[in-house]
């Protein structure tokens, strides 16, 4: 009787044990490290990801990924190894897409000239498709300090998105206008979605189209979906969305989306930082015409997307927020065009 006794205990405790350690688990990044961890291949760190996949699994059984994660290091560990067949194919590029390590000491060099504004909210999105990562950096003192990152998948086909109906994510800056509860009857985009206000004043320009460019979730069952997978928006596990959403602030919230985040040392991005700065304080100005009302202006964020856009600065002029287009070349920085952004 009293081993029978002694033995429940031990059970329940075990398990209470378990479940506390299990919730001490960020799902997130677990399912980093246990992708990143499998994909070394010593015991050790076979040993982790299985570790790892196992207590993801407990905390979200709709990880499929953790589920797989598990099962291939048990195979690894017993000796028998394993096999990629075509079956395997949808794990493989998840966890491939979460081997991501963000440089230590690195700061984006696509975010520079911070300034604080009542009108901006103090926290940038900042979306890089090639590695299915959102990242949210903070305004610390004018220098963009990472506050957390998500798994995302883009569109099906991609990114630079240019016409209706291509299944790509668009590449840009583009404005959080409003929150959407159940963007769809059938939850195939979860409970909620953040709308972008693509197409942009750029993206009209050079005449790409499409509309209804959202972040938001996937359907309960599941617990994300493939890098990519969408028909063109950002697709976060409903958990991480509901995160995500502590950061921003309807109508004064940014997501910059690039293909590659490039990353700097504080030294080389300081540089940079002056040089933006400079060149909106009529210091370092080539389009001198443009700017002759500078002194009125009050730059609040400068974003560079890619070598083949034109990047975007963010504008507080008196009370209204402006997004300014430049192309920066090898003889400067052009003016293209702006739009006023609506709160």
């Amino acid at each position: 009787m009293m081993i029978r006794i002694y033995l429940l205990y031990f059970l329940t405790f075990g398990m209470t044990l378990w479940n506390l350690t299990a919730k001490a688990v960020e799902v997130d990044s677990a399912l980093n490290k246990a992708s990143q961890s499998l994909l070394v291949g010593n015991v050790k760190n076979v040993n982790e990801a299985e570790s790892l996949a196992n207590s993801v699994s407990v905390i979200e059984p709709k990880s499929k990924l953790a589920h797989w994660l598990k099962a291939q290091s048990l195979f690894i560990l017993a000796g028998i190894g394993f096999e990629i067949d075509k079956k395997d194919r949808k794990f493989v590029k998840e966890a491939k897409a979460r081997t991501l390590t963000i440089p230590e000491s690195k700061i984006p060099g696509n975010i520079l000239g911070l300034s604080a504004s009542e009108r901006f909210s103090k926290y940038i999105l900042l979306m890089e498709t090639g590695s299915s990562r959102l990242f949210v950096f903070e305004n610390d003192n004018g220098i963009p300090k990472l506050s957390k990152s998500f798994y995302s998948s883009i569109g099906l086909f991609g990114d630079r998105k240019q016409k209706e109906g291509d299944k790509k994510t668009p590449i840009g800056v583009y404005q959080i206008r409003k929150e959407l509860e159940k963007p769809r009857a059938d939850g195939f985009l979860g409970n909620t979605a953040l709308t972008l206000d693509y197409p942009n004043a750029d993206d009209k320009s050079v005449g790409r189209t499409g509309y209804g460019i959202w972040i938001h979730g996937v359907p309960s069952n599941v617990h994300v979906r493939l890098p990519r997978s969408s028909d063109g928006c950002l697709a976060l596990a409903n958990s991480d969305l509901a995160k995500l959403k502590k950061f921003v602030v309807m109508g004064k919230s940014q997501i910059l989306i690039v293909p590659k985040i490039l990353w700097l040392d504080l030294e080389e991005w300081l540089i940079q930082d002056k040089m933006i700065r400079d060149l909106f304080s009529g210091v370092y100005v080539t389009a001198k015409d443009e700017l002759s009302q500078s002194a009125k202006k009050k730059l609040i964020a400068y974003m560079r997307v890619d070598p083949f856009r034109p990047s975007v600065a963010v504008i507080q002029k008196k009370s209204s927020l402006f997004r300014e287009y430049w192309i920066e070349t090898e003889n400067g920085f052009k003016f293209n065009l702006h739009e006023r952004l609506i709160e």
